[in-house]
């Protein structure tokens, strides 16, 4: 087919085709082509229109621009939907960070409170402890004074003795 005649409009074809028609009506001498020149013209016409079938067979294979696009769309489909479930899980994903900073400050808070509780009870057992010793202290230093004079007393109760008998 050629190019040209799909181009012009309806007016110019008839046109054209008078003008061929003209053409052919006029008496013109003519050449003689021999077989095997024919035979070679017909061989180059189903070579050409061998290689226009393969054409038209691959051309069925190529991709066109719709194609493209529709491929194209899918994928801003794909790409969109795995945006919404990366957008999800990272909502999820903060949900439970959030959720797990509140139960350890929670956690740190209890621990704190213990911490405290337990530092009081050990400080008030500390002081009741430090109290009795200092309490056992003051009783043992005056059981060891007593147990210090005793012998002072019994010498001097000696002497006293030993006097009045000396005297005696």
């Amino acid at each position: 087919m050629n190019s040209e005649s799909e181009r012009k409009s309806p007016s110019e074809l008839k046109a054209q085709m008078k003008m061929n028609m003209d053409r052919a009506a006029q008496i013109t001498s003519f050449m003689a082509v021999p077989e095997r020149s024919w035979k070679a013209l017909i061989d180059t016409q189903t070579a050409q229109i061998g290689i226009l079938n393969l054409i038209l067979d691959q051309m069925k294979d190529m991709t066109t621009w719709k194609d493209i696009t529709d491929l194209q769309e899918e994928q801003m489909k794909l790409m969109t939907a795995h945006t919404k479930e990366t957008e999800q899980m990272l909502m999820e994903f903060q949900e439970i960070l959030q959720e797990q900073a509140e139960k350890m400050q929670e956690a740190t808070a209890t621990t704190a409170e213990n911490f405290q509780s337990q530092v009081g009870k050990m400080s008030e057992s500390f002081l009741q402890q430090l109290s009795s010793a200092e309490e056992m202290t003051k009783r043992s230093l005056r059981k060891m004074i007593m147990v210090s004079l005793i012998p002072t007393i019994l010498l001097i109760i000696w002497e006293l003795i030993r006097h009045m008998w000396l005297l005696t």
